[in-house]
């Protein structure tokens, strides 16, 4: 997918495949694209959380698949990644858009 300009929803159909591969729990869409506010050069932020399942090459080899399936630059961060009350955390939770749930019983406590 080589566009200038990617939906919401194309962005989740594209990598629902892969968040369920790679047993990805919840993904979050945060920044401008989630605002509406993406131009040509923007990157797509992306919030997951794998219950620390997704380290090391693993982890780089998923975010180089994003990169690949979208033509465009992910900036990816991993719940394990960032702390608990931090105010990237705080923007995900209040302007993020949830792209993606593994169940209905999932809860961001778990």
């Amino acid at each position: 997918m080589d566009s200038d300009n990617i939906s919401i929803e194309q962005i989740k159909k594209t990598i629902t495949p892969i968040l369920k591969k790679y047993h990805v729990n919840r993904a979050i869409l945060f920044g401008s694209y989630a605002y509406g506010e993406a131009v040509k050069n923007s990157d797509i932020d992306l919030y997951i959380d794998t219950d620390e399942k997704l380290k090391g090459l693993d982890f780089l080899e998923f975010l180089e698949i994003l990169v690949e399936i979208l033509g465009k630059d992910v900036d990816l961060i991993d719940k394990s990644h960032i702390e608990p009350n931090s105010l990237i955390l705080q923007e995900i939770e209040n302007g993020g858009i949830i792209i993606y749930e593994q169940s209905e019983n999932y809860s961001k406590d778990n």
